[in-house]
């Protein structure tokens, strides 16, 4: 006699090929997912510093303090900064800007020399 259709066991192995399949295509998008959110919140807080960087240098100098903190809005986000200023020689001082989500933790720095006035 001629059985024709799947057998319970290769059924079984058909499921289980399918569910591993499933599982990492799911692992590969929420993967993906966590990747794009670190990567756009890293380059908000990249464009937060610049804005700190320029505010500075024109309108907010330093003015006998050596560091500050504050908290900017960026693309619907609230990051928190902090500026420290290090006199480094007669004629420049070296700026350390750090931006992060929370207060804690930093997820860009800015490092850079300005000029003194």
């Amino acid at each position: 006699m001629i059985k024709k259709g799947f057998s319970l066991l290769e059924v079984g192995v058909a499921l289980l090929i399918l569910s591993i399949a499933v599982t990492a295509v799911f692992q590969f998008i929420s993967s993906t997912t966590l990747s794009v959110l670190s990567i756009e919140n890293r380059t908000y807080a990249r464009e937060v510093a610049n804005n700190r960087l320029a505010l500075i240098q024109t309108l907010e100098p330093f003015a006998g303090q050596s560091q500050r903190f504050g908290e900017s809005e960026f693309g619907g986000k609230n990051f928190f900064w902090s500026e420290e200023i290090i006199g480094t020689s007669e004629e420049f001082n070296q700026l350390n800007i750090y931006v992060g989500i929370n207060k804690d933790s930093s997820i860009y720095q800015l490092s850079t020399f300005i000029e003194k006035k």
